[in-house]
């Protein structure tokens, strides 16, 4: 199982690109900055799309891709790309988003064979697709966000993508209860430890914040860090190397991929 990471920053400047990630090629984890990292020939090979929450920074080119592919659709008979999410979550999308006044609704249009189409999750039921199982867990962030737990076909091929998240008890349990211990977790490290009263706040982490999250794991997993604001970068580096002592860490870059 392939992760690419077509961008992992949080904050939209130059050189940083916001949250999305492509598994195997043809499905995403949130859509941040999906037009402009993959050519048109790579966009039409998505046919899923995973939403953790609805901020503009996971959603915003769900919208141009949406644009993008119109063509393949009408003219191709491209089947429509799946948004994967809670109800909560597509509805979000629907009401502020694809509302015909901020964007076309690409769910209806074309008539015959939209572009879009909303498949709702609940949580902790698995869903199959492209030969992977995703099963959405809830996250303390966003109203109704959740993180995914991906499985490929292989026993071993696993990760867990926490999006972006505060402290979660429940999530956190969730993974600790499986009956194999997934040992790749992408994860946020947003905010440096002197502004931990804003990222609770915010429902985000600090590294001495997501240490205490990783202690609640019977494991210690390999960590993948994303969601850093460019503005606090090198200091949030350097927290994270103290933070994360004993552990196995990665800080994620645009175009790193990985197998899992």
């Amino acid at each position: 199982m392939k992760l690419r990471v077509l961008g992992c920053s949080g904050s939209d400047l130059p050189g940083h690109h916001l949250t999305s990630f492509l598994v195997n090629g043809h499905i995403l984890l949130d859509a941040g900055s999906v037009t402009s990292s993959l050519s048109l020939e790579e966009q039409v090979r998505i046919t899923d799309i995973f939403v953790t929450h609805p901020h503009l920074d996971h959603i915003k080119d769900i919208l141009f891709l949406a644009d993008n592919l119109i063509e393949f659709v009408a003219q191709h008979n491209h089947p429509p790309v799946n948004l994967r999410a809670m109800p909560e979550v597509l509805d979000a999308i629907s009401t502020h988003l694809l509302n015909d006044t901020i964007w076309p609704d690409f769910t209806v249009i074309p008539a015959n064979s939209p572009v879009l189409s909303y498949a709702p999750m609940s949580p902790g039921v698995p869903v199959v697709v492209g030969g992977l199982t995703v099963t959405a867990c809830p996250v303390n962030h966003a109203k109704h966000a959740s993180g995914f737990i991906i499985h490929g076909p292989g026993e071993d091929e696993a990760f867990a993508y926490t999006g972006d998240t505060g402290p979660s008890d429940g999530w956190w349990a969730f993974l600790a209860a499986l009956q194999r211990p997934v040992k790749n977790i992408v994860t946020e490290a947003s905010f440096p430890n002197h502004l931990e009263d804003l990222a609770r706040i915010s429902k985000h982490l600090t590294p001495r914040m997501l240490r205490a999250e990783l202690a609640k794991l019977p494991y210690k997993p390999k960590v993948f860090i994303y969601h850093m604001k460019a503005p606090f970068s090198e200091q949030i580096q350097e927290e994270l190397h103290l933070a994360l002592d004993g552990y196995s860490f990665h800080l994620m870059r645009e175009e790193d991929s990985f197998e899992f």
